[in-house]
């Protein structure tokens, strides 16, 4: 099997770097180049936590740019991924996870925002199945695209990609110290000790984190069921990335606020929440002022009734948008959703 998983790799980190010459560079400057780093640190076997060589890095990056440009017009191949003779189209999770689960392994070729092929292949370290779903947990990371969400929904299974995840978390941890500001991720740092046990304090938020991402993803999957059939479709049918980063930001409000934070209320767990609002994106935080101001007079007073009735108040509004723009979306009306779009804040 160890030879049949080597070609495996192979074809699947094929995928991944023609998926990368097609996409990796539409991501703004800061961005790319902070997806480049911590792509570096994979590929290359770069401890989290050692600091990165800038001259290193940089030829780094040209070398893999001329790769790119020369996989710019390739197919994805093999096409089907061929296992032990058997031929699978690379988006055919359920047969290829059927034959690979069992030898410890976890894939996933699926689409993600702007309908972006993202691919992975990674050992599998853990099984569990709850009342909710499925959750596979990978490990070490044997193919992987520039883009590396570390949690997705599948056939009705949640994924974990725990390497993915301790490589963001430590990317955030580093950002943070290059200012280290008076701010939520702060209160992060402080309370897992990083700057005295980096590795432990890594290991600990990893814990943690991995059952909020958990939370999450089933927020997700209720969160489509409270708007009712239609959401993807609607997703699809976004004219421009910044409509579509504004809808799933509706989406992962509703989540968050059906399931996600509500469990940080119920079990007091002050030190997710702070992560929670270091984490919110720009966009998330624009449309959602509201949580904002409540979680900072929460940390001036003390007080968390502000917040639970803000996020009580948003599970219904963003119900209430979501269901408005599957229903414009239903009757062709592209103007609906714009305007939807423009004036959700909460």
């Amino acid at each position: 099997m160890r030879e049949i998983i080597q070609e495996v790799v192979k074809a699947v980190q094929h995928n991944c770097d023609v998926a990368d010459a097609r996409y990796a560079g539409e991501d703004p400057l800061c961005v790319y180049l902070m997806k480049m780093r911590d792509f570096f640190r994979w590929s290359e076997g770069v401890s989290l936590g050692e600091p990165v060589d800038r001259n290193a890095l940089g030829d780094w990056i040209v070398s893999k740019e001329t790769a790119w440009d020369e996989l710019e017009e390739a197919e994805f191949q093999p096409e089907p991924i061929v296992i032990d003779g058997q031929e699978f189209n690379r988006f055919d999770n359920a047969a290829i996870n059927k034959l690979l689960i069992p030898q410890g392994y976890i894939y996933s070729g699926g689409l993600g925002r702007q309908a972006r092929p993202i691919y992975f292949l990674g050992e599998l370290v853990k099984t569990e199945t709850t009342a909710n779903a499925t959750i596979w947990v990978s490990g070490r990371e044997l193919s992987r695209c520039v883009v590396a969400p570390p949690a997705m929904s599948q056939l009705g299974a949640i994924i974990i990609r725990s390497d993915s995840l301790k490589r963001y978390l430590a990317s955030m941890v580093e950002e943070w110290s290059w200012k280290k500001g008076d701010n939520a991720m702060g209160e992060v740092v402080s309370h897992y000790n990083f700057e005295t046990d980096f590795h432990g304090a890594l290991n600990a938020m990893v814990d943690n984190e991995m059952e909020n991402l958990i939370l999450h993803e089933i927020g997700e999957r209720i969160a489509e069921e409270l708007i009712g059939e239609g959401w993807q479709e609607m997703i699809a049918n976004l004219p421009t990335p910044l409509q579509e980063m504004k809808a799933r930001a509706v989406r992962d409000n509703l989540a968050d606020c059906t399931v996600t934070l509500p469990a940080f209320l119920t079990f007091k767990d002050r030190n997710s929440m702070n992560f929670y609002y270091a984490n919110m994106t720009p966009i998330r935080k624009e449309l959602f002022p509201s949580f904002c101001s409540a979680y900072e007079n929460s940390l001036r007073f003390g007080d968390v009734e502000e917040m639970t009735r803000v996020i009580n108040r948003g599970r219904q509004h963003w119900v209430s948008i979501g269901k408005q723009l599957v229903r414009s979306n239903q009757k062709g009306e592209a103007e609906a959703i714009r305007r939807c779009l423009e004036s959700s804040g909460f």
